[in-house]
């Protein structure tokens, strides 16, 4: 506020601008505060109280379990002390005196007598027994001479008297067929076969056969069959092939 002095000589107060300013902000401010106030309280009452939610109860288990007793504690045992050696003191003896050594005198040589040498007289020698006569030397016998080599007329006819054996045995060995007996047929095979110098049959074949496969068999089963005579005497002695032909027929049995 301002003073001011009137005509009369008298104060007066003359209100400032800002102090009504002042004035009208503080109501203003007051007003709000109010209206604040009793918008919470509002609020407050217009809300509605939520209910209370009792905590649910946990359920705790309790087993109860007994402990086995502690194990008993073990009291080391102080380790013993061992007693101290006992020493004692042994009083060395006296040193032994050393031994005089007395030194002998030399011994005088005597003179030995010279030793005779007696040479024994040499032994006889042995008489020697006479050797043993060597044994006889053995008499070596030569061998025989080898017999000449047989010519080829020689062989051949050695052959043909063999052979001429061999055909009478291969013709008592024959079966003839009974297809071939009942029609009355007969027909000649011509066998090959290997003898050893035993006389044993090796091997035999049908070389030159005949048109009547029963031929073929019967002839073929005559000589295989067959028990011949070993060669002769002045025949090689090796194994010969030979080629005979039989005949079968009705008239052969």
């Amino acid at each position: 506020m301002a003073s001011m002095i009137t005509e009369n000589g008298n104060f007066a107060f003359v209100p400032n601008v800002k102090d009504q300013h002042f004035k009208y902000a503080l109501g203003a401010a007051v007003a709000v505060e109010i209206m604040l106030v009793l918008g919470l309280v509002w609020y407050g009452q217009s809300r509605p109280i939520p209910p209370v939610v009792k905590p649910k109860e946990h359920v705790i288990a309790v087993q109860v379990v007994t402990l086995p007793p502690p194990p008993p504690k073990v009291i080391p045992q102080p380790k013993p002390v061992p007693p101290k050696p006992v020493v004692h003191h042994v009083t060395p003896p006296p040193p032994r005196p050393h031994p005089k050594v007395v030194i002998p005198p030399k011994p005088v040589p005597v003179p030995t007598p010279p030793v005779k040498t007696v040479t024994p007289p040499a032994p006889k020698p042995l008489p020697v027994p006479p050797a043993p006569p060597a044994p006889p030397k053995p008499v070596v016998t030569p061998p025989p001479p080898a017999p000449p080599p047989l010519s080829a007329a020689q062989t051949a006819s050695l052959m043909g008297r063999y052979v001429g054996l061999l055909r009478p045995m291969i013709q008592q060995n024959l079966h003839v067929p009974a297809e071939l007996k009942a029609m009355g047929l007969k027909g000649k095979a011509t066998v090959e076969f290997e003898v050893s110098p035993t006389g044993k049959v090796l091997w035999a074949k049908v070389i030159d056969p005949s048109p009547l496969s029963a031929v073929n068999r019967a002839a073929l089963a005559a000589v295989e069959s067959g028990s011949f005579p070993p060669f002769l005497k002045k025949m090689p002695k090796q194994n010969t092939i030979f080629q005979i032909p039989v005949e079968v027929g009705a008239s052969s049995d």
